[in-house]
């Protein structure tokens, strides 16, 4: 009781007591055990995403599994190719709208991570800059290789080869999604873990889709010399040039 009166009697008459360095030490692992609270809307964002996926997944049965199948399967990719059903096109443009929306949000973690605002851009516009990027390469892509395929006569090829490259679009987009979760729900320790196990599996990604071009190439009879031009000038290229375009914004 008397110590509680002296630190009112001291609050009253306007005195600084200096706390002690122990209860400073406390105070500071106490704050580093309380949990990080995200915006709300991030919340709400990934939570309707995670509802179109189990939607998705009630009408058009285990995506994920399919997905895999034909990322891990070239026959299986083929099959699916050849299946002109409207089943699977409205399917298509499901997981198509899945990876903007997932990776978009995924690349705002990664950029908060690294401290990156291409144009002082944060929250929410951050967000809409990066789905506008994506979509921009997407259709930029689709554009160039509908060009090369006239100007060689090889429209045919070329459409199922971007039917198989997108294929690992879709598989990133369902595979990053619960590990922003993650990410951004969890303690701190266990964050730095997660981001950079999420990095290796979009990278994991990345390399199965590169191998996934040679097999495409193998099994067209399409020269390896003349596919290591192709992903060079249409693969590779383009991605160092939006590279360096980005680190000249920092």
């Amino acid at each position: 009781m008397q110590g509680r009166d002296l630190t009112f009697f001291a609050q009253a008459a306007g005195m600084n007591f200096e706390p002690a360095p122990g209860a400073i030490a406390n105070g500071l692992q106490i704050a580093d055990k309380l949990p990080i609270h995200q915006p709300t809307w991030y919340f709400i964002y990934l939570f309707t995403l995670a509802g179109l996926i189990a939607w998705i997944r009630l009408y058009y049965g285990n995506i994920l599994v399919q997905t895999v199948e034909a990322a891990t399967n070239y026959q299986a990719t083929t099959k699916m190719y050849n299946d002109n059903s409207l089943l699977k096109k409205q399917l298509d443009r499901f997981l198509h709208l899945v990876y903007f929306f997932s990776i978009a949000f995924f690349l705002l973690v990664l950029e908060q991570q690294k401290g990156f605002h291409p144009f002082d851009l944060k929250g929410p516009w951050l967000l809409l800059f990066n789905l506008g990027l994506l979509t921009g390469l997407f259709l930029f892509r689709v554009v160039l290789h509908s060009i090369t395929g006239v100007l060689f006569n090889c429209v045919g090829t070329v459409r199922e080869y971007l039917y198989n490259m997108f294929i690992f679009n879709k598989l990133l987009g369902l595979s990053v999604l619960p590990f922003i979760f993650l990410i951004l729900y969890t303690p701190e320790v266990l964050q730095k873990i997660l981001f950079w196990v999420s990095v290796l599996v979009a990278s994991g990604i990345i390399f199965m889709r590169l191998i996934r071009g040679l097999v495409f190439s193998y099994r067209k009879d399409i020269s390896i010399f003349y596919m290591f031009l192709y992903l060079c000038a249409l693969e590779i290229s383009p991605l160092v040039l939006l590279y360096r375009w980005l680190e000249g914004m920092l």
